[in-house]
């Protein structure tokens, strides 16, 4: 038989090239796509985690810089993580305010993860950090530099993430 030269199609190897390169693109476009989607809820525990540690470290680093007193509780049993004495500013009203007083404290959460809470006098509480994992939370107070060095842990999902921070008093005691 005659091919007409008008007749115009595709061979059958320049078909099975084409087929053969789709088939190359849509894998690989599937196995993007799988990666994808596995790496995304293990992405955002992640920032949820480092957000947690970040926010605490930002709180008490605040706050040790105004502290005249600081008081550091070892035993990761109870509530009570770190308290701190703060001097108020003057007023017109009230020249010598008396200090204030700062407490860091964990409230349970679900499983073996902590809220930390920052209770504030005269201010009242408000949450700083989740998903803390209180037997990595630590705290040390250097009284020859005024340095107080602790270290915090949140786990979020099946991410967990550690940092260690220094803060050191603006006027020592």
């Amino acid at each position: 038989m005659k091919l007409k030269t008008t007749e115009k199609g595709f061979t059958l190897v320049e078909l099975l090239v084409a087929l053969s390169i789709a088939a190359f693109v849509v894998g690989a476009a599937s196995m993007t796509t799988t990666t994808m989607m596995r790496l995304i809820p293990q992405s955002n525990n992640w920032a949820i985690a480092l957000r947690q540690v970040q926010n605490t470290g930002y709180w008490i680093s605040r706050d040790i810089m105004m502290s005249k007193t600081i008081l550091v509780d070892p035993d990761p049993g109870t509530p009570t993580f770190l308290t701190l004495t703060v001097a108020q500013p003057s007023t017109v009203l009230q020249p010598s305010p008396p200090p204030k007083t700062i407490v860091y404290q964990f409230e349970d959460m679900s499983g073996s993860l902590k809220r930390l809470m920052r209770d504030d006098q005269g201010v009242g509480q408000i949450m700083i950090a989740e998903y803390i994992s209180t037997p990595d939370t630590s705290a040390n107070y250097n009284s020859d530099n005024c340095t107080l060095t602790f270290t915090i842990k949140a786990t979020s999902g099946n991410v967990s993430v550690t940092r260690q921070y220094e803060a050191t008093q603006r006027v020592p005691p």
